[in-house]
């Protein structure tokens, strides 16, 4: 009886310790991947065009870009790989952003996927010009473009801008992201067609360069 009954906490205990540490796992495995599509358009590592890194003084910044009209089908794109699984409530998600890129409604943007705490799938675009906006005015000027979920600026947005009800928010709120993209889809006829964006950050995990994804 004794041994059925340690057998049994040793489980529970078991699930619990996997149950709680999912988010932490997938947290602390982010890594980001740029990308792209289409013509002109893509986003790759830049060396020399942003600001101090975690390791060494090549000055990396994330370069998306699309060279072309907004119409063509194309992208930069940066994808975080495993990110399934992040609590979404307080989750931030913010970047430096260069002051000679565009910063438009639709682009830079989050691409969010979120499975609420009811079930049901959302997609949240969250856009560069709908951010919370800090500036740092040493040379060359940047942003810091911020979303943070459940914050009032964030909850305004997604009630005015995006059209979420209240309920929704609240259950967006509650879930876990499925998945997460940086996208770059607005081109030169509505602006430079590019952005450099540095200090990217995915609750507490920040990317300054490549090195940020562990790779040696």
């Amino acid at each position: 009886m004794r041994r059925t009954i340690r057998v049994l906490l040793i489980g529970a205990t078991l699930a619990l310790s996997v149950a709680l540490s999912a988010p932490a796992m997938a947290a602390s495995g982010l890594k980001l991947h740029p990308s792209g599509f289409g013509e002109k358009s893509g986003a790759s590592w830049q060396a020399g065009e942003g600001r101090a890194d975690s390791k060494g003084n090549a000055r990396h910044a994330l370069f998306l870009r699309k060279l072309t009209a907004t119409a063509t089908f194309a992208a930069g794109v940066a994808v975080v790989n495993n990110a399934e699984g992040l609590d979404v409530a307080g989750l931030t998600l913010a970047w430096d952003r260069r002051a000679d890129g565009h910063c438009g409604a639709g682009a830079p943007r989050w691409n969010v996927i979120v499975q609420g705490q009811s079930g049901a799938s959302y997609t949240v675009f969250l856009g560069c010009a709908g951010a919370t906006h800090t500036p740092d005015g040493v040379p060359p000027v940047w942003f810091r473009d911020t979303f943070v979920f459940g914050s009032p600026d964030t909850v305004s947005y997604m009630t005015t801008a995006l059209g979420f009800t209240p309920g929704q928010v609240a259950d967006i709120e509650g879930g876990t992201v499925q998945s997460l993209a940086i996208v770059f889809d607005e081109g030169t006829d509505v602006g430079p067609g590019f952005v450099y964006l540095d200090n990217i950050q995915v609750g507490d995990k920040i990317w300054t360069g490549p090195m940020d994804n562990g790779n040696s």
